[in-house]
């Protein structure tokens, strides 16, 4: 059973959200907080959060999962290690939030 994220962000998924998050996931890499796997599913969530996410067909292609199995690793990928500094946290936390919410919205 799918449940909707409990904390619905007050967020417009437009180009500029777009732009914002690519950079912050450059910037998360750089600073060895997401691995390049991570990093390569989680700018393909942020480019199809605007959509809702994108089709089981789509992401079966491309990374060979369904929609759910997707999500988890894109939120895996995004979970705070032990290492991360608080301001590392807290930019993975609030992403993970919001792509949740945007790939969830519509079921």
């Amino acid at each position: 059973m799918q449940t909707r994220p409990a904390v619905e962000p007050a967020e417009v998924y437009d180009a500029e959200w777009i732009r914002f998050w690519l950079g912050r996931c450059e910037w998360l890499e750089r600073t060895h907080s997401l691995t390049s796997d991570g990093r390569w599913m989680t700018v393909f969530a942020i480019q199809w959060a605007p959509f809702g996410g994108a089709g089981t067909a789509e992401l079966m292609e491309r990374f060979g999962v369904g929609r759910e199995r997707f999500l988890e690793l894109v939120l895996e990928a995004l979970a705070p290690r032990g290492t991360d500094l608080q301001r590392i946290r807290a930019v993975k936390s609030r992403l993970r939030v919001s792509l949740e919410y945007a790939w969830r919205r519509i079921e």
